[in-house]
């Protein structure tokens, strides 16, 4: 199954890591993947927003909290992989090392049109039904 996996950080093979999430399944040791590759591209560049604002992810927006905090590039791995372990908000989980993969590098300028800034974190939970707080 062709999936997508986005980071802040160049990688030579992705590796299984504990993540904290929102649920169970985002709480398990594995390397979390998406079905496309714009949504993947959403995570990589937003990953460079934590611990600065709040911000929120839904299969098809970014949602930051504050106009000053601006995403940073990032990168997409496209991976081949099987027996995955499909979660919420269209996730996936896999499971073992990842050697294999085409990695492309995305700006946030590519993608204003999918970013969205709002005032609160309670306009955040708000605006979205599916979101991903970090």
């Amino acid at each position: 199954m062709k999936l997508y996996h986005g980071s802040p950080k160049k990688l030579k093979i992705l590796v299984p890591i504990k993540a904290k999430g929102q649920n169970k399944f985002e709480n398990q040791k594995a390397i979390f993947l998406c079905k496309t590759f714009n949504q993947a591209a959403l995570y990589a560049i937003s990953k460079s927003l934590k611990e600065k604002t709040a911000f929120g992810i839904n299969p098809k927006k970014l949602i930051i909290v504050g106009k000053s905090h601006k995403p940073k590039s990032g990168y997409v791995y496209k991976v081949n992989v099987k027996k995955t372990k499909k979660g919420p908000r269209e996730q996936y989980a896999y499971f073992n090392k990842i050697k294999e993969f085409k990695i492309t590098k995305v700006y946030p300028k590519n993608y204003q049109n999918k970013i969205i800034y709002i005032n609160t974190k309670e306009d955040l939970i708000k605006n979205l039904k599916c979101y991903h707080p970090n």
